[in-house]
């Protein structure tokens, strides 16, 4: 069965991707470039991880979803929270700053696109990094996104296609620990090569060590008791 993954190049759904890799070899990855920050940086991540892993991988633009505004993330205007790693588990802080980072829709019309793609293939799965950890303040994370866009699909799609949601009750640690067993039964190495950062740092690879999805991944690292491959500025 094909499977295609939704691959940002982030820490998520590149272990997303072991996963539907470890399940079978037709992979395709999608990368999406809706303007963002660090466009540049993830759409290079995701380039190297899927070619490590042998995956067939695509660049799809949509350029509206950056002139619809409303986001740190596509709004050079706008500041990207920073956060420190003993706010993460503050829900009200959390909560202010997903709404900063909010990308209107954009779960949404890039599972609704990686449907299309897997059933013009015959059908398939989509395979997502959404997880528990990022669940807690961001609605589009949760499982319960999961179940109703697949009910979605029942309706939408005449062949079978499916959102695929390994990681949906892990946190950014556990993550790591199995991000780290599929790697050792595929032999391959990918997480390092994962781009977490909000903003371009002018590198690849390279993260800023500040904003929240930087924190998130450090402290992630520290508590798997993996050691942490990355090159952080701060």
């Amino acid at each position: 069965m094909v499977k295609v993954c939704v691959l940002s190049g982030g820490l998520d759904s590149t272990v997303a991707t072991l996963a539907a890799k470890l399940e079978g070899d037709d992979i395709y990855t999608l990368t999406f470039d809706y303007g963002q920050r660090a466009a540049i940086r993830e759409i290079n991540a995701a380039r190297k991880i899927s070619e490590v892993l042998g995956a067939k991988h695509k660049i799809i633009k949509l350029p509206f979803l950056r002139e619809f505004g409303g986001s740190a993330l596509t709004e050079r205007d706008r500041s990207v929270p920073e956060l420190k790693e003993e706010e993460l588990d503050n829900l009200e802080i959390t909560r202010e700053t997903m709404r900063s980072v909010w990308v209107p829709g954009r779960n949404l019309v890039m599972f609704s696109i990686a449907s299309s793609f897997a059933e013009s293939l015959g059908g398939g799965e989509v395979y997502t990094g959404l997880n528990r950890e990022e669940g807690t303040t961001f609605p589009d994370n949760t499982l319960e996104f999961v179940d109703r866009f697949n009910h979605l699909l029942e309706y939408s799609t005449i062949r079978d296609v499916k959102l695929i949601a390994p990681l949906y009750n892990l946190d950014k640690a556990e993550i790591i620990r199995y991000g780290r067993e599929l790697e050792e039964k595929l032999g391959v190495e990918v997480l390092k090569y994962s781009y977490s950062c909000y903003h371009d740092n002018g590198e690849d690879f390279l993260h800023c060590g500040v904003c929240e999805s930087c924190v998130r991944r450090k402290r992630a690292f520290k508590e798997a008791g993996v050691k942490d491959p990355t090159k952080y500025l701060r």
